[in-house]
């Protein structure tokens, strides 16, 4: 109840600024953007999805953001997606964002469901979310969370900077961890091409067994070319832990198109394993997983990307290497936010 009236009271303070609305606010925009794939798969070790081939909605969204004054602001955001088990092509909707947030000069408070800070940058720098989900984000760390966030420079420059939050140990919304956690990050950007950033945090969860995480990641982006590279490791006490490295590298060609290729390490078997959505990995041995393909981009709208994937296994104890994934997929784009 505590933490219920804490997110109230938040909610209330932020919105008290609703009755400063003058000239053009509040102001509404509407957008969405859906992706998907026509895929075959050549090879898994998952019977389910061995030779298998169809088509997909991985992901579709429908949003709306509000400005209500020069200083609060609001998003609600619904997802629509089908089931990537390769057996069940059912249709799944629900609450992506649901938040009101409020400006202090260059700094940023929200309460609701929102994106946890966790891989928000990482993800911001891949910019291909459509064609992978991040690493930790992929391996099922929660993406979204219920709670309070704050985000804003720590220096007059705006070189260091912090991201925060705190989740209520509350099940609301899609993607939601449902557990009390802390997070927090710093960012230091020494130029515009360079970006370090260090993250951590804590979850308590109900029962034995709570999970720690740090991570560190570093970027660069200048002219045609963009790399970065991630180290992450979730202490999960006797749980199976999950500990990964990656890298990737996207390079914009003259024709507007661009080529790419990333590399995951899972330097710990796979905790969630077979029920990693539209990519399963094989949860007994630790993994090598290699993104690669072309975009074709068409306007600011629309891309058209034929891509590959293939997870490569380690061997066992016994010296047995599980087959091999190969996924092999073309993946429209529609983006309208």
């Amino acid at each position: 109840m505590k933490h219920s009236s804490l997110i109230v009271t938040s909610v209330a303070v932020l919105a008290h600024g609703l009755a400063l609305a003058d000239g053009d606010f509040p102001a509404w925009e509407a957008g969405g953007l859906l992706f998907g794939d026509a895929y075959h798969v050549p090879g898994s070790h998952l019977d389910a999805a061995d030779g298998d081939s169809g088509f997909v909605l991985r992901r579709g969204y429908l949003t709306l953001d509000a400005d209500f004054t020069d200083r609060l602001f609001g998003r609600a955001r619904l997802e629509i997606n089908q089931a990537g088990d390769f057996v069940n092509h059912d249709f799944d909707s629900g609450l992506k964002d649901l938040y009101l947030g409020r400006r202090f000069g260059r700094h940023r408070v929200v309460a609701g469901l929102t994106s946890t800070p966790t891989f928000d940058l990482v993800e911001k720098a891949w910019g291909m979310r459509y064609l992978a989900r991040t690493p930790m984000d992929l391996q099922g760390v929660a993406s979204r969370d219920t709670g309070l966030a704050a985000q804003g420079p720590l220096n007059a420059s705006g070189s260091l900077a912090y991201r925060a939050m705190w989740a209520a140990p509350v099940e609301f919304g899609k993607d939601s961890n449902g557990n009390d956690r802390v997070m927090g990050a710093l960012t230091w950007s020494p130029d515009p091409a360079w970006t370090f950033d260090f993250y951590a945090d804590y979850e308590q969860r109900d029962g034995p067994h709570d999970r720690r995480t740090v991570q560190a990641f570093a970027a660069h982006q200048k002219g045609a070319l963009r790399w970065g590279i991630l180290y992450s490791n979730q202490d999960r006490e006797q749980d199976p832990p999950l500990e990964l490295a990656s890298a990737y590298g996207v390079l914009d060609l003259a024709s507007d198109d661009a080529v790419f290729l990333r590399i995951d390490r899972l330097i710990e078997p796979s905790p969630k394993g077979d029920g990693i959505s539209y990519l399963p990995f094989d949860p007994s041995v630790p993994a090598t997983a290699y993104f690669a393909g072309w975009e074709g981009r068409f306007g600011s709208h629309y891309r058209l990307t034929p891509n590959t994937i293939v997870i490569r296994y380690d061997r066992d104890d016994a010296g047995v290497r599980p087959p091999t994934d190969v996924h092999l997929r073309l993946t429209l784009f529609i983006d309208f936010e």
